[in-house]
């Protein structure tokens, strides 16, 4: 989410903190507490500014007016003292007894504070009071000219504030037993559509009030305005967030880490919790008399899906899972979730012979031989085939890129274990070997796509297998490719003369083609040059990504080879011609993609670089250097805005027009970023990382500066944001204006609103328009000739 935890204090007080408020001009953070004392902090530091010390009782409630600049604070002493700047006591009223709450209606400009069983009013040394509560008024607010009360009484009180005359409170509305429990806090929130009381009881429960005091929906909050969110606490570890219009808990998409809370406050819980407007941040003050502090970041993502159980190598799916999330209608957080369950390989083999127990000792010994030489033979063949298949891995290592030898060394870790297993624990024969079975290791899966024109769902596996699946069918298996001998790392689906094919790629160096119609293989790429090497490798690295491009009918490759391919594409694979060869990065190519917006090839690269080519391959653009190595790459659909995840945990997204300048940078992911997609719809970025979330971003809005303003170096630039104008939108319509070239010029534009008329039938018209216009002014000024002679000799 949006808020992130900034910074801890420790020990900020020595005793309980029982109140906190904040002043904008000087950007101090006001506490008290039960040790008498009102301390100073500086928000950006956590740094102690200052100390007041003048109250003799628990500082209860502390409350800066804006409007006067002053601070106002509270005791059980019975006094209320305004301070100034620096510190300064301004004013100090005595009231008598103990004070629990505060609040300033600055419309009437009136400052109320909150008793046992009453409520008082002060203005200009007057003051009034009101005893409709029974029992302490905890909390007081004070918006549009009205005052809300509530307290252990379990009453909401609705005042009238007067703005002249008779300074008498007037209640307009009484809700008894408004709680099931005394009532500990209340605040007013608002947005563009609706405007809510909120409460918060003993008896653990928020309820939400409109401004007439009616409950309609069923602990110390604040609600957080720049993501329209309630945060609640109730003596827990870390804030619950909820969504005050659906009323739902968000916070396991929100992203609050408690564990990084807990790290910080070491494990206490949260008594009350402030929003600042002004900066932007949420500060919680816990039981062990320590400050925390959220700060709101823009550029931070919007919700977290934490569903995975593992490395999120590729979006939407985890090992032997693919997960489907879709945004839920009711607010921006909450997504549901569909999964696929993958079958595993079943394997035949054949069952061992259980030693039964018989009377006839030669019965007996017979399955006994029987049951050694079927284990015997089954351990040789097992330590074979694994001794092969380490021997084949490590001839094919120096090939691998860092995502190949990750999958490597889980691979071989497994293999070790099973051949230690067949060896026994001490190097001994098989009769020491437990042959119970052990849980096979997981193959994850490398690439993802979804064709839209037949609705399904392809996703490559480490060990070489494509999966059909059928959306509609909920998500259904429907059939298994195992064409390819290794990893499938790229996956692309396109239709070509009314036929749908699928390009996939891997580890294997094998481009395969599929026809989805039938389901199965049609052809395989077929290098015809001489001295190439073997026919059916398309490079001499391992393929890591694969991209098409519609518009010239090619597809490119990224290879580990530090290169990238680029052929055009044909059903038969010895058609395959090679176009270009993009040649220039120092490290492996990891990512390819294809720019519609400029028409350019994208390549990133473990050099920490981006290149970008001219569509025939043949020349490099540009080259932008990214801090981190790529591992993900994407580009913007609406601007054509590079986005780069990279193994540095970062965002970047570059425009391709302002070369190296990175025009947003999104920090949350706490592991290196594997996958980036863009949805046009909603302008959003979605990313998936090793550490097991997929993170949801605001796209990049492009700015685009005036260039009819730029020539004038002593006029401001103007910035817009790109996308129809307002005026577009709302065209006005041109009124006749006296002076003709004026109102030519107005015309012009109603030019092109006129579809149906031909050009010089527009011409004609406006012509028409401007004489009439004349003729009014001609006949206009010769009766104010013809009028004025008139007059004078009238008036002689």
């Amino acid at each position: 989410m949006a808020m992130e935890l900034s910074k801890a204090i420790g020990d900020a007080h020595p005793k309980t903190i029982l109140c906190s408020s904040f002043n904008p001009f000087r950007r101090e953070i006001y506490t008290g507490g039960e040790d008498t004392t009102i301390r100073v902090w500086e928000p950006e530091s956590g740094k102690l500014l200052n100390t007041l010390s003048e109250h003799l009782g628990w500082v209860t409630c502390l409350l800066f007016c804006k409007e006067l600049k002053v601070l106002f604070s509270a005791s059980i002493d019975g006094f209320i003292i305004a301070w100034g700047p620096s510190g300064k006591i301004l004013q100090k009223i005595h009231t008598g007894s103990p004070i629990y709450c505060m609040t300033y209606n600055p419309r009437r400009q009136k400052l109320l504070a909150g008793y046992n069983k009453r409520i008082r009013v002060f203005q200009m040394r007057k003051s009034v009071s009101s005893s409709d509560h029974n029992d302490v008024v905890s909390c007081l607010v004070a918006c549009e000219g009205r005052c809300f009360s509530a307290g252990y009484d379990r009453k909401i009180v609705i005042y009238d504030i007067p703005h002249h005359g008779d300074m008498k409170l007037k209640p307009v509305k009484t809700i008894s037993n408004a709680h099931d429990a005394a009532i500990s806090c209340m605040v007013y929130g608002k947005d563009a559509d609706n405007s809510w009381l909120i409460t918060g009881s003993f008896d653990r429960i928020v309820k939400l009030c409109d401004s007439m005091g009616f409950l309609t929906l069923s602990h110390q909050f604040a609600t957080v305005l720049p993501t329209q969110t309630l945060w609640i606490t109730a003596n827990s570890t870390a804030p619950v967030v909820y969504d005050p219009r659906s009323g739902i808990n968000v916070s396991e998409f929100v992203g609050l880490s408690n564990d990084s809370i807990q790290q910080k406050t070491n494990g206490s819980t949260f008594k009350q919790l402030l929003f600042v407007a002004e900066l932007n941040e949420v500060i919680g003050i816990t039981n062990r008399k320590s400050i925390v502090v959220w700060k709101y970041n823009p550029a931070a993502s919007i919700t977290v899906l934490t569903g995975h159980s593992d490395a999120v190598e590729c979006l939407t799916f985890t090992m032997d899972l693919i997960r489907k999330w879709e945004r839920l209608q009711l607010n921006t957080f909450m997504y549901s979730q569909e999964n696929l369950n993958i079958p595993k390989e079943e394997r035949h083999e054949e069952e061992i012979t259980v030693n039964s127990f018989s009377k006839d000792p030669d019965e007996r010994r017979k399955r006994q031989n029987l049951l050694h030489k079927q284990i015997t033979e089954k351990l040789d063949r097992w330590k074979r085939g694994l001794e092969e298949d380490m021997k084949n891995q490590d001839q094919q290592l120096e090939l691998m890129s860092r995502d190949a030898v990750r999958a490597f060394k889980r691979n071989q870790t497994k293999l070790k274990t099973e051949l230690q297993i067949s060896k026994g624990p001490g190097g001994g024969g098989a009769g020491e070997v437990d042959v119970a079975g052990g849980k096979s290791a997981r193959q994850g899966v490398l690439s993802l796509y979804y064709y839209e024109d037949m609705d399904l769902l392809l996703s490559g596996y480490e060990d070489n297998r494509i999966l059909f699946s059928n959306r509609v069918a909920g998500m259904t298996l429907k059939y298994t490719l195992n064409d390819h001998k290794d990893a499938v790392t790229g996956i692309h689906c396109l239709n070509k003369d009314g036929r749908h094919w699928m390009i996939s790629t891997g580890w294997d160096r094998r481009i395969c083609i599929t026809d989805l119609k039938q389901g199965r293989l049609h052809d395989v790429f077929k290098n015809t040059q001489k001295g190439y090497g073997k026919e059916e490798l398309a490079a001499d690295g391992i393929i890591l990504d694969l991209e098409y491009c519609p518009e010239r009918n090619e597809f490119g490759y990224a290879s580990a080879d530090k290169s990238a391919y680029i052929r055009r594409f044909s059903p038969k694979g010895e058609e395959m011609l090679l176009q270009a060869v993009l040649v220039g990065h120092e490290a492996e190519v990891t990512k390819i993609k294809w720019n519609r917006r400029f028409q350019q090839w994208v390549t990133g690269s473990e050099d920490r670089s981006i290149r970008i080519w001219t569509a025939e391959g043949a020349q490099l653009v540009s080259i932008i250097n990214n801090d981190g190595p790529v591992s993900a790459l994407c580009v913007d659909a609406i601007n054509g805005c590079i986005i780069a995840g990279s193994q540095d945990k970062i965002v970047r997204v570059f425009d391709p027009e302002k070369k190296d300048e990175v025009s947003q940078k999104n920090v949350g992911h706490t592991d290196e970023i594997r996958s980036i997609i863009h949805i046009p719809v909603r302008n959003q970025y979605v990313t998936s990382s090793l550490d097991n979330t997929v993170r949801i971003w605001n796209g990049q809005r492009r700015v685009v500066i005036n260039k009819a303003n730029a020539a004038n170096p002593n006029q401001a630039l103007e910035v817009e944001e790109q996308g129809p104008t307002y005026s577009e939108l709302n065209p006005l319509m041109v009124p006749k204006l006296i002076n003709a070239a004026t109102a030519a010029a107005a015309l012009r534009p109603a030019r092109t609103a006129t579809e149906d008329n031909s050009e010089t039938t527009q011409a004609k018209v406006l012509e028409d328009e401007l004489q009439t216009t004349l003729s009014d002014l001609e006949f206009a000024l010769t009766a104010d000739k013809v009028a004025s002679p008139k007059k004078s000799s009238a008036k002689k």
